[in-house]
């Protein structure tokens, strides 16, 4: 038998056993559970850091889309093209990689400066991908491919140039694309990809998502020591989609040759009196390097700055927006030089600016048919209504003159708008009050944004009491009321209102908006509300500009049996005429400055029977709207309609 003390050293050892065995099983699961986690768990985890530190993944730019013409002309496209790229860290030796890269290829002085200045103006340490130079020749990617062992922290690959072939023609429609920067805070990118390029201006920003597509990504097996093994795409790009637009280039061409021309002769340099001032002028502008314009007076001028828009008048679709001066949106698809920059940015002429659809001019006589329709829908005048002309009229103090100086006698509303008389349309603007007028304006289309597919838009002014105070905290002037009524003063338009403006008079039904799109989904345009009649007696005032006896534009018919315009002209004053300059008598616009010469504007539409098109021009310190503005419509029309 065991003793009591035997029993108690049992005792003693089987708890520490069974202790031991505890502590040893809870060691043991502890370890099994810990190679469960690791193999089971979280085994995606380590396996995707595997992978991180085995592949490399490069995002693949898709190709861009194309932009075309309403008969599918090309206007900005893809060219195929090879860009280097280093995938940087910290940790490499920039300036050898490179030394490397020039023993093999040459690479521009510029693009290597750019290179340089992408990694001093980068402040983290995150691995990014820096363009080294986009302009690689076939040639120069088959050298660096047969030694890419050399060089595992550089990649290549095929990219697309982008390319306008249509040049300065649509140049401010298209826009142009440019690298991503933080202002293009719209676009949500991935901060390390350097070479991303973005829609800038026009169309290619505006449908930028649209045409960029979705990028790829490639994954590249490497070494520990980043040669790479194996390559394959990892995700596919999808190409961005194509825009087709309403502009016709045919129509657009022409539009853009007629307008810049005006009234003015293609020269050769060659002739010798053309030599002698081309040798006596810093500045010229040649057209196709050859040729030059030249006045009435054989002396060298510039193309015509301006703008000149068609609108179809029932979709609002436009075929032609011209601005002169005008840029190529190439040069941006080649490193742009800063002193190429500074010349386009300091251009006293400003071809950056699209005229069309930011530029702002007081619209002058263009908007009396709105002034007109604003009398007869208040009923304050019928079509009858006469007053008279002296060649001024006195308000207070103050003279209005009529741009006839003997004055225009006696006449009704018809004749008014026909022969432009200002004095008509004083005594109009004192009777109906500039904020019905002001109405009637935004009626038709002035002083508002349009939902049109491009950014670089400007609102313009439409003045009326409640404006004057908001913006000069100042008490409307019954002044104001006369020169408002003549479309100068605070008013301020846009070329594209004003052929909205027009399009909805031609249409006369519905108030129809703007668009650059070709068959764009059919909207459902508001209804004008305006009395038909009265609509109908304003177009036929605006046939006799072109066709009566008196009217201001009567040497520019089209004169076709079958196709006729109607419109209405401008010339609107950029320098005020002092009396003592009238007394003197006025120096012809030809003669005075260029920035001093008056506006020439038409606005106008076509075939009067049945109105399909709308036009307005506006020739920059052209001088009259009848004799330069009026002109260049007609011609537009006769190529659309093919007199």
């Amino acid at each position: 038998m065991k003793n009591k003390s035997q029993k108690n050293l049992e005792n003693i050892i089987s708890k520490r056993f069974f202790l031991l065995s505890s502590l040893k099983a809870l060691v043991v699961g502890t370890i099994s559970w810990r190679f469960f986690d690791l193999q089971m768990v979280e085994n995606r985890k380590y396996e995707k850091l595997s992978d991180n530190n085995q592949f490399n993944y490069l995002m693949i730019p898709p190709e861009r889309g194309r932009i075309l013409d309403r008969k599918m002309r090309l206007l900005a496209g893809n060219m195929d093209g090879f860009s280097l790229v280093l995938k940087w860290n910290k940790n490499i030796d920039v300036p050898n990689v490179i030394k490397k890269i020039l023993n093999v290829v040459e690479i521009d002085e510029k693009d290597l400066k750019n290179f340089y200045d992408e990694i001093k103006n980068y402040k983290t340490n995150q691995t990014k991908e820096i363009l080294i130079t986009k302009n690689l020749s076939q040639k120069d990617v088959a050298k660096l491919a047969v030694r890419s062992v050399e060089f595992p922290e550089i990649f290549f690959s095929m990219t697309k140039k982008r390319v306008y072939p249509q040049g300065i023609i649509a140049g401010h429609i298209t826009g142009y694309i440019g690298p991503y920067s933080e202002k293009d805070n719209k676009i949500k990118v991935k901060p390390y990809i350097s070479w991303l390029e973005v829609g800038k201006t026009g169309l290619e920003k505006f449908f930028d998502k649209q045409l960029r597509g979705k990028f790829g990504r490639k994954r590249n097996e490497v070494t520990s020591k980043g040669h790479i093994i194996a390559s394959q795409v990892y995700e596919k790009t999808i190409a961005g989609n194509d825009i087709q637009i309403s502009l016709d280039m045919g129509l657009q061409a022409f539009a853009i040759e007629r307008f810049e021309r005006g009234n003015n002769t293609l020269v050769s340099v060659k002739n010798k009196n053309i030599k002698k001032q081309i040798e006596n002028m810093r500045e010229i502008t040649y057209v196709n390097k050859k040729h030059v314009y030249k006045d009435k007076k054989n002396r060298i001028v510039n193309p015509q700055s301006g703008s000149l828009i068609v609108m179809d008048v029932e979709t609002g679709e436009i075929l032609c927006s011209v601005s002169s001066p005008g840029y190529d949106p190439n040069i941006f698809s080649d490193d742009l030089e800063t002193s190429d920059w500074n010349k386009l940015k300091n251009n006293l002429r400003a071809p950056l600016l699209n005229r069309s659809m930011s530029g702002v001019y007081p619209p002058g006589s263009t908007i009396k048919m709105a002034v007109a329709l604003a009398a007869l829908e208040s009923g304050i005048i019928d079509y009858n209504t006469k007053f008279h002309c002296s060649g001024s009229k006195e308000l207070g103090e103050s003279t209005f003159h009529c741009w006839a100086k003997n004055g225009h006698g006696k006449l009704n509303l018809i004749e008014a708008i026909e022969q432009s008389c200002d004095v008509y349309f004083y005594e109009l603007g004192l009777k109906v009050g500039i904020d019905k007028i002001a109405v009637m304006m935004k009626k038709l289309g002035l002083g508002q944004y349009f939902d049109i597919e491009i950014d670089d838009r400007s609102k313009g002014v439409v003045p009326n009491i409640e404006w004057k105070l908001k913006h000069d905290g100042l008490k409307w002037s019954l002044g104001e009321t006369l020169n408002a009524s003549i479309g100068q003063g605070y008013i301020l338009t846009t070329p594209l209102q004003l052929t909205t403006m027009v399009s909805r008079i031609a249409n006369g039904k519905f108030a129809v908006t703007p668009t650059l799109m070709i068959n764009k989904n059919p909207k459902n345009f508001e209804p004008l509300k305006i009395n038909p009649k009265h609509m109908m007696f304003v177009k036929k005032s605006m046939e006799k500009v072109i066709t009566g006896s008196n009217g201001t534009a009567k040497n520019y018919k089209i004169g076709s049996k079958e196709i006729e315009m109607a419109g209405k002209t401008g010339t609107v004053q950029v320098v005020r005429i002092s009396e003592a300059e009238r007394e003197k008598g006025l120096i012809k616009n030809e003669d005075r400055p260029w920035k001093k010469r008056d506006h020439a504007l038409f606005v106008g539409y076509a075939p009067t029977s049945n109105p399909k098109y709308a036009i307005s021009v506006v020739v920059e310190h052209g001088g009259s709207g009848s004799s330069v503005a009026a002109p260049i419509a007609r011609d537009v029309f006769k190529y659309i309609f093919k007199v």
